[in-house]
């Protein structure tokens, strides 16, 4: 694919939002290839653009010097067979095709890549073909001293094309190859490999050798990468490496395919942190199941049942004495209301009582918890499980006084009367006044009677009136205290079913607030992470 088929700029800032997201919840191994480029990026393509930086890249004796010698034509590196001899990297420069490349803008970008060995002027009499071109001779990667293979190592990150140098003795050395070839894959379209001293190999055996490299470099994800055989000393090579050179230099397409191809690294390193489809996120996401066991999980540990009846056997309490025999009802006044008792309703102060969640339904919210986690995340990598059950439990301290509040608010008012109370109330008291009139006159006919005065009284039939008014208001009132007894235990029912979707209401907002909403704003970074990533392929 070309370096230009895909957008790098759109690519880079698909890599900043991922690794934004990623942040305190990837490995920062995984997010380290990532934030580099991102840190080098702007200043690779704002400094000499028009520039390819090509490093000659290998190991003690492959003749890497010897061929930065051969390409430049002038002995600027000092050459050995035995121990390393570059001990820090050196850049030759050959001059720029376009007036517009100055002298400054190359020693911007050499300092910004940190090479104070420079020489200029390197082909100015000779042909344009390298104009442009940067070459930089790298330290040895085996060097046994450690400040050369780190300068090596720095300097592979950052320039625009690698060529690595082996020989027909050591190009095959598994070190070589795991260490450092293979952890290139991902930059294969921007790398070379020379097989120096090729004058050493007759024929069959140079072709031998250059097939058994192309096989390892196969093995190593390093398919398609040009093997050149060159041999600096005789010249051997040289023009075809160098036709190569050219090629990249004029097509400026190195520097551009070199961040396209850290980008590709940083992809592939955050990718195991995209397992799952989003399909088969979404699908978790979805069900509903364990969202309801946590629901009556937590509905059991805040006993919103034992409150659904206390509201009930309050009404109950309530209309007995606003509906009942005024003759008794007042006995009621005089027993615990039942939501009083457990410290709700209006007047009501202090910590809610009533028995505690118990070991066993704490245990079960806890497992409620956990599976509705597990549910929703079973499809994602594990470090989403483990950020996921992290925003969960940061929550849940919350929780204890969430229930409290949401049972609070889920009781009833105590005070709501239905209409028809008053008219059984008022009912109720036009039989205690007819028994009343009966009872007065009553005793005031025994009064007259006892003082030997005459004295009458109506008869309804054979029954006198006051008498019919005493028993009669006492009948009345205590059918009425019964016939409404059957109303009194619907209203019950229906305080107790209101009482009871209110609270679940309540209940249900809690479970959202502190466990769904953590999770589902995880699950969504988690989303925004993947989908960044797959913008950041290619």
């Amino acid at each position: 694919m070309s370096p230009r088929s895909v957008d790098l700029g759109a690519r880079l800032e698909a890599l900043a939002t991922a690794v934004e997201l990623g942040e305190a919840r990837c490995d920062p191994a995984a997010l380290a290839p990532a934030r580099s480029l991102l840190g080098r990026a702007a200043q690779r393509r704002r400094l000499s653009p028009e520039r390819t930086v090509v490093a000659l890249a290998g190991g003690t004796g492959s003749g890497k010097s010897s061929l930065f010698n051969a390409l430049t034509g002038a002995a600027l590196a000092p050459t050995g067979v035995r121990r390393p001899t570059t001990s820090r990297s050196r850049a030759a420069i050959w001059p720029a095709a376009s007036a517009d490349a100055g002298a400054d803008d190359v020693a911007a970008l050499l300092d910004w890549l940190e090479i104070r060995d420079r020489h200029g002027g390197i082909g100015a009499n000779g042909p344009p073909d390298l104009a442009g071109l940067v070459l930089v001779d790298l330290p040895d990667f085996d060097s046994t001293a450690a400040e050369h293979r780190l300068e090596a190592e720095r300097m592979t990150a950052v320039v625009d094309l690698l060529v690595w140098v082996v020989d027909p003795q050591k190009y095959a050395d598994a070190a070589v190859h795991e260490r450092y070839l293979r952890p290139l894959a991902a930059h294969r379209d921007v790398m070379l490999v020379v097989l120096n001293q090729a004058d050493r190999l007759d024929a069959g055996a140079l072709d031998a050798c250059r097939r058994h490299l192309t096989h390892l470099l196969d093995e190593d994800g390093l398919s398609g990468v040009p093997v050149l055989p060159v041999s600096a000393t005789r010249g051997d090579g040289l023009a075809q490496l160098r036709a190569a050179l050219a090629e990249r230099v004029r097509t400026r397409q190195s520097a551009l395919a070199r961040l396209h191809a850290d980008a590709d690294a940083a992809v592939t390193a955050l990718e195991p942190y995209c397992a799952g489809t989003a399909r088969s996120r979404s699908a978790a996401r979805a069900g509903s199941q364990g969202e309801e066991v946590l629901v009556r999980a937590l509905a059991v540990a805040a006993g919103t049942e034992p409150t659904a009846q206390a509201a009930a056997g309050s009404y109950r309490l309530q209309a007995i004495a606003r509906v009942g025999w005024p003759v008794t009802s007042w006995l009621s006044r005089l027993r615990p209301d039942p939501l009083r008792r457990l410290h709700l309703g209006a007047g009501s102060s202090g910590p809610r009582s009533g028995p505690a969640a118990t070991a066993t339904q704490r245990a079960q919210v806890s497992n409620a918890v956990r599976e509705v986690i597990v549910q929703r995340t079973s499809q994602l990598a594990p470090v989403w499980q483990a950020s996921a059950r992290a925003a969960v439990d940061a929550h849940q301290a919350d929780v204890p006084g969430e229930l409290d509040r949401a049972v609070r608010a889920g009781v009833p008012p105590p005070n709501t009367r239905p209409h028809w109370w008053a008219a059984v109330r008022a009912l109720q008291l036009l039989f205690v006044a007819l028994a009343a009139v009966g009872l007065l006159w009553l005793a005031g006919l025994a009064a007259l009677a006892y003082l030997q005065l005459s004295g009458s009284s109506p008869h309804v039939g054979r029954a006198p009136l006051p008498t019919l008014l005493l028993v009669g208001g006492l009948i009345l009132g205590l059918l009425t205290s019964v016939g409404v007894r059957p109303f009194v235990a619907i209203g019950a029912r229906g305080r107790q079913s209101r009482a009871r979707r209110a609270l679940e209401t309540g209940v249900r907002d809690v479970a959202r607030r502190n466990v769904l909403a953590p999770l589902d704003a995880e699950l969504d970074v988690a989303d925004r992470f993947c989908t960044a990533v797959g913008s950041a392929r290619r």
